[in-house]
């Protein structure tokens, strides 16, 4: 087989190639061939020499592939446990704002009892329910790193008592 049949069943074989190509890999002595008697700078290669040189070449092209792949399944871990953090974040929330709505039923459904509200006893001292209702504002308050749903729905419930 000469340069140019062996150009022909790289192509064959997916492997993009010219007869430069297949000259310099003779002479790096990846593809065993031999000088032909007849010309200069013809080569004759034997098929099973060729064979072992595509094997190779498909074996680097799967493994940078497969390396690829690999690159993305790591990528896709990282970005799943993002995501279930903010799954995390996102259900916390949801509690707190189903505490939010009980809250708001129990004043709803009842006289506005402030101690009930912040699950004091109903008959605290009004000053420090007050006091107790502020520490809780304070630590909703969003430039504290509260829920501003809840510190707005929590203030407004404030200022309605007191």
């Amino acid at each position: 087989m000469n340069i140019t049949d062996a150009v022909g069943q790289l192509h064959k074989s997916g492997i993009k190639a010219n007869s430069e190509d297949v000259e310099r890999w003779i002479e790096e002595g990846k593809i065993k061939a031999e000088r032909s008697a007849r010309r200069q700078v013809s080569y004759s290669i034997k098929m099973k020499d060729l064979s072992e040189f595509i094997l190779r070449e498909k074996e680097v092209l799967y493994r940078q592939k497969l390396e690829g792949v690999l690159h993305q399944v790591k990528d896709l871990k990282g970005q799943i446990e993002i995501l279930n953090t903010r799954v995390q974040i996102e259900e916390s929330k949801v509690k707190s704002l189903k505490k939010m709505v009980q809250a708001q039923q129990l004043i709803a459904d009842e006289e506005i009892q402030p101690a009930k509200l912040l699950d004091m006893k109903p008959d605290e001292d009004l000053q420090l329910v007050r006091k107790e209702f502020k520490k809780l504002l304070k630590a909703l308050h969003p430039d504290r790193g509260g829920d501003e749903r809840l510190f707005k729905v929590f203030n407004e419930h404030y200022k309605n008592i007191f």
